[in-house]
């Protein structure tokens, strides 16, 4: 059924990639300037007043972060519409849940990188960054539940085969 908590479980997964996939989740001071992070790459928000010969790129489009975003939210949608096979349905999940680790190693990556190349001095995260870990977590109380769900579906299969 439409109705189960998993499926609340699946909404609220798809809402926080939502918020995430269009807010910026990092800052990153440089001494040319300040950059923002956000999932379609990073690009300069406050020019400092001087600038030097320093390591200067107005915006940089890496779309990786917003296709791997998008691919959790279809995932998660296509979840949703598996409620009768619940098996696949978990399927999903798992290779959501898997999609999710992907997206966290290639944020890490970027970070490392985009520190390091612009030589920044500083860096701050923004509460954004807590969605992807929010979506993950409801992601796999959903895979709980749809788990729940078939473990409670096989033993009424067996109570009523035992009975027969």
């Amino acid at each position: 059924m439409i109705q189960r908590i998993q499926s609340i479980y699946l909404l609220c997964a798809i809402i926080f990639m939502a918020i995430f996939a269009f807010n910026p989740f990092m800052s990153l001071t440089t001494p040319a300037g300040t950059y923002q992070m956000n999932s379609l790459g990073i690009e300069l928000t406050a020019p400092a007043e001087i600038v030097t010969d320093e390591v200067f790129i107005v915006s940089s489009q890496d779309y990786i972060i917003a296709t791997i975003s998008a691919l959790i939210v279809l995932m998660s949608i296509i979840a949703i519409f598996l409620f009768k096979n619940r098996k696949r349905q978990m399927l999903v999940c798992k290779i959501n849940i898997l999609l999710y680790i992907i997206l966290f190693a290639i944020i890490g990556t970027l970070l490392y990188s985009n520190y390091t190349f612009l030589e920044a001095t500083t860096f701050k995260t923004t509460t954004f960054i807590i969605f992807p870990i929010c979506s993950l977590i409801t992601n796999w109380l959903a895979l709980s539940a749809i788990n729940k769900d078939e473990q409670m579906v096989r033993d009424s299969e067996r109570m009523w085969t035992r009975n027969r």
